[in-house]
């Protein structure tokens, strides 16, 4: 009785220990291995043989999400679990999914959440041979949602593009042909049942600093991922690769090490954290390289001022880059412009024409509290005896009336206060001629198709035929071009560089330049986003295009861009489908201009709404929106409406009330 006793307890504890356990304990949560606040969704993720950290090959018996034991999946439970095995650590693009037919059909079925365990068994077991990397996918086909405000499934931070998703209300992804999704640095929390862990315990996931991290703060306290097994941790630091000098394997038992000694400024250090349990120390755990913050910026007040370089054109092919951090206030008032200049940082240029772009590129959050929200200030005189001529919330903005030759002083300042700071570049841009397409008179001929241009000068466009209010939202006089319709459907796309701020809208006429009728225009998109629009047309019939600042009460910058015109049946024979299939048709929001309230059309695919006025600042944020939002609060004026859809994308709208 007693060795059948023993051999049972034996088998029962090679039972329990044959599973591998990772990102237990977190309580973060994500659309991974399924999303529940969407009606659909596709999820890949790659778990790597060293985090996996299997005793031998084996076969997997089954596996066990886990969720927030205190909300409801019942929308969400209708899965098909795959499992394969790959060479690849990461998706190397938001398209670069596992094809199933590599993959193997594990499990299909409804999932049970018992108090936020989700335990799936497998009828066939899955081979894995402890060499490659473990592919986990499941595709969820409910078509309704869990409402619970967010995602409600347990994830932990881990390997860059380490999880590929889809999600969408809409659209029910086919794993055979599965839409462009998003990249992810976190994986579901996981138990994987069957597989034996090894004694010795994995290398640690560091989490903070992360890799090549910058501004990285003196006294930093160091973060990383539990791991399954570890009774402790050693963390090392040194100014070398492989170096002690600083920390030399400090013992701490949990997941976290709050560095004792200063660190030097603007100094590159390099990072270990290795698991410990009675079985030994993992080995091979890579290191971490980050570099801590840099002294007080040597152009703090007005006298240090950093000369900029002024580019000839608008493409900002030289900066100057800047941070805000450490910097104290220069004692000179923000009036007449806004927000606190605790932080300021001063720039100057010499005037190369009488009107220059000054625009801050890649801000960056630097500071205790994530805000990258910053504020630029232009001044003439000199330090003594300066004069504001010029105040920016907006990342850019032009400053007019300068005499050439002349210098001018620029200082950068968070807009609030203490713990906001930024990281920037910063470019001086020159406004070019006016473009041979700046009327309508001299517009390009697209005499054949597929037409593209790319419109390097369009900053020179001008206003000069005044605003264009033929549609009932008007626009900016830009840029135009012109062709003649045959009867088909032409699809107009406008595409900006990378980094572009110009917001453009496409207004499309019939009639002639001195008297245009309205055939349509589109401006869905916000700053730097592309903008499409389809036109039917009549043959013989001349249309004429402008592509414009949106904006048709203030005369802004047009930015580069690149204007395709084709027709809708030649873009069908090249892709399979028609170009409108291939754009995801915005939300509706009317009318426009409004009194006091605003319709969303298609509600049921948007997840909040947030309101700002033209400077960027949020005024009105309407979380599980309904049909109609009530704005009667606000003043007249122009307004960014912002949608956030429940498949993850935004769309911004300019509206105006009246």
């Amino acid at each position: 009785m007693k060795k059948i006793l023993l051999s049972c307890l034996l088998f029962l504890s090679m039972v329990l220990n044959a599973q591998i356990n990772l990102g237990s304990g977190s309580t973060d949560v994500g659309p991974a291995p399924i999303s529940t606040y969407y009606g659909y969704s596709y999820v890949q993720q790659i778990f790597s043989k060293q985090e996996i950290n299997a005793d031998a090959a084996g076969n997997i018996t089954g596996l066990t999400f886990y969720s927030n034991p205190s909300m409801s999946m019942v929308n969400s439970s209708d899965w098909v679990v795959y499992l394969g095995l790959t060479t690849k650590s990461s998706f190397n693009t938001e398209s670069d999914w596992i094809p199933v037919s590599g993959l193997t059909q594990v499990y299909a079925g409804t999932v049970t959440n018992v108090n936020g365990v989700i335990n799936i068994t497998f009828a066939t077991p899955f081979h894995y041979n402890n060499t490659d990397n473990l592919v986990v996918a499941v595709d969820e086909n409910s078509a309704d949602y869990d409402d619970n405000g967010d995602e409600i499934m347990h994830v932990y931070p881990s390997a860059p593009n380490s999880t590929l998703y889809f999600r969408n209300d809409g659209t029910n992804p086919n794993p055979v042909y599965p839409p462009v999704g998003h990249q992810a640095s976190f994986k579901s929390a996981i138990t994987i049942n069957g597989l034996t862990p090894k004694p010795v315990p994995v290398c640690p996931s560091i989490t903070y600093p992360t890799n090549n991290a910058v501004f990285i703060p003196l006294l930093p306290t160091i973060l990383w991922s539990p791991v399954a097994g570890a009774t402790g941790y050693k963390v090392s630091i040194g100014t070398t690769p492989g170096g002690t000098q600083i920390i030399n394997q400090q013992s701490v038992s949990a997941a976290s090490f709050a560095v004792p000694t200063l660190l030097s400024v603007n100094t590159t250090y390099y990072l270990r954290v290795v698991s410990v349990s009675a079985a030994g120390e993992s080995s091979g755990c890579a290191e971490v390289k980050f570099k801590t913050a840099p002294p007080v910026p040597l152009n703090d007040n007005c006298i240090g001022a950093v000369t900029l370089t002024v580019n000839p054109d608008l493409n900002c092919g030289t900066v100057t880059s800047g941070y805000t951090l450490g910097a104290t206030a220069s004692g000179i008032a923000a009036t007449p412009c806004y927000g606190n200049p605790d932080d300021d940082v001063w720039f100057k240029f010499v005037a190369t024409g009488t009107s220059q772009k000054i625009s801050l590129l890649n801000v960056t959050s630097i500071g205790t509290e994530d805000d990258d929200d910053i504020y630029f200030q232009v001044f003439s005189g000199s330090c003594g005896t300066l004069s504001s001529i010029l105040c920016s919330d907006p990342t850019s903005g032009v400053v007019s009336g300068l005499t050439i030759g002349q210098t001018y002083y620029i200082r950068v300042y968070s807009y609030y206060g203490t713990g906001s700071n930024q990281s920037f570049d910063i470019c001086v841009g020159s406004i070019p001629p006016a473009p041979a397409n700046d009327e309508c008179l001299g517009a390009l001929l697209a005499s054949s198709f597929p037409y593209t241009y790319v419109q390097t000068d369009g900053g020179g466009a001008t206003n000069n035929g005044g605003f264009i209010n033929a549609c009932e939202s008007g626009m900016n006089d830009g840029t135009w071009f012109t062709f003649v319709g045959d009867g088909e459907t032409v699809n107009i796309t406008v595409s900006m560089p990378s980094g572009s701020d110009f917001d453009p809208q496409i207004g499309v006429f019939s009639g002639t330049c001195g008297s245009l009728v309205c055939v349509d225009t589109v401006d869905n998109m916000a700053d730097g986003e592309t903008e499409t629009l389809s036109v039917p047309t009549i043959s013989g019939t001349v249309y004429y295009v402008n592509v414009g600042y949106y904006s048709e009460y203030t005369d802004e910058l047009e930015g580069a861009f690149t204007i395709n015109i084709n027709k809708e049946s030649s873009d069908r024979h090249a892709s399979g489908i028609s170009t409108p299939a291939l754009i995801k048709k915005a939300s509706g929001i009317y009318p426009n201009p409004f009194t006091d309230v605003l319709n969303i059309a298609d509600i049921d695919n948007v997840k909040s709404i947030s309101v700002s006025d033209v400077s960027g600042r949020l005024v009105k944020m309407i979380v599980s929106p309904d049909t109609v939002i009530h704005l009667e609060d606000l003043k007249s004026g122009l307004y960014l409406v912002t949608l956030e859809m429940k498949d993850g994308s935004k769309k911004t709208t300019k509206v105006i009330k009246k």
